[in-house]
């Protein structure tokens, strides 16, 4: 079906418009058509290789015309006061309270339900620092290795403390005993199982991508029977908290960046957000291309971050000579 050009351009084309092929009159459109930006990080400014060029200049131009920008990240590896700094680095001053990642959503949750229960935790150690500076109770492990002996096993994951949520995220130690340690603690029915980032798939180079922590999390997701709250992208959770943490009133007038579509175009989509893909990280043309699913497909994309730099200077009124 067509895309119906309204006063905004929320709805869903059949496939995705490039923002710098756009009518004079749909850019217009477009810049008008949000109030607020959530954007993802990894992928659309910077990768674990290099900075992406002048992406700083697209979201300078969103600020400029007056449209706040909430960074919305799944790598919660790396501590806030290392992103922001991380930012200073390509010229831009973000404050730490603009950044949202699964560690800091999860202490979030947890004090909107008065939790105070023991947490059984599987993730890095700045993750865990988080929640020990908000004040909450946790065990982990084991981590050492373990004999590969059934005794030496059961030592390790049959314990009698009374765990009342289990937290999965991107552990690089992660064991098979942690996760059978884990599973026993969520055999309790009051138990909660809370996930942070679940990308099945991590893009840490051109065209190499690792296993990331959503296939452990959904291990425990199959083994516990459980219904997991999910509290990094896509979690509808964490868009119920941005929403109302910024006290969106319509969905529609947020837009969403995003580099993964699995991850931020499907976050987008799952909360009522315009989405944007930048073809900088996690998706190739190609990809984008050949995806089909409604779900997963993004409004508008963008070779760039960049990109918004360039349509802004397109509508900007040209000066008199």
């Amino acid at each position: 079906m067509a895309n119906n050009s309204s006063s905004n351009s929320s709805s869903v084309a059949s496939r995705p418009r490039h923002i710098l092929q756009l009518s004079t009159e749909e850019k217009r459109r477009f810049v008008d058509s949000f109030d607020r930006v959530f954007t993802d990080i990894d992928g659309v400014i910077f990768t674990l290789q290099h900075n992406v060029p002048h992406a700083p200049d697209g979201f300078a131009a969103l600020q400029k015309a007056g449209k706040p920008i909430t960074y919305v990240t799944n790598n919660s590896a790396r501590a806030v006061e290392s992103t922001v700094r991380s930012f200073a680095q390509v010229g831009m001053e973000v404050q730490k309270e603009q950044i949202w990642h699964p560690a800091q959503s999860i202490v979030h949750y947890l004090r909107s339900i008065n939790f105070d229960g023991l947490i059984y935790i599987i993730a890095s150690p700045k993750f865990k620092q988080v929640l020990h500076d908000a004040g909450f109770q946790m065990i982990d492990g084991p981590n050492h290795l373990i004999e590969d002996t059934y005794s030496d096993l059961a030592k390790h994951i049959f314990d009698k403390s009374p765990v009342r949520a289990v937290v999965i995220d991107v552990d690089f130690n992660l064991t098979s005993t942690k996760l059978l340690r884990a599973h026993l603690y969520l055999r309790h029915p009051d138990c909660l199982l809370l996930t942070g980032a679940t990308d099945r798939l991590l893009p840490v180079a051109k065209d190499i991508n690792i296993i990331g922590p959503g296939p452990f999390a959904s291990i425990l997701v199959e083994a516990s029977g459980k219904e997991p709250t999910m509290l990094g992208k896509p979690g509808r959770p964490l868009g119920d908290m941005l929403i109302e943490h910024h006290k969106v009133s319509d969905p529609k007038r947020v837009l969403m960046i995003g580099d993964m579509l699995a991850q931020d175009v499907k976050f987008g989509r799952m909360c009522g957000f315009q989405t944007l893909l930048v073809l900088t990280g996690g998706c190739t043309l190609e990809q984008l291309e050949a995806e089909t699913s409604p779900d997963l497909v993004p409004d508008y994309y963008a070779d760039s971050a960049a990109d918004l730099a360039k349509l802004f200077e397109t509508l900007a009124p040209k000066a008199h000579v």
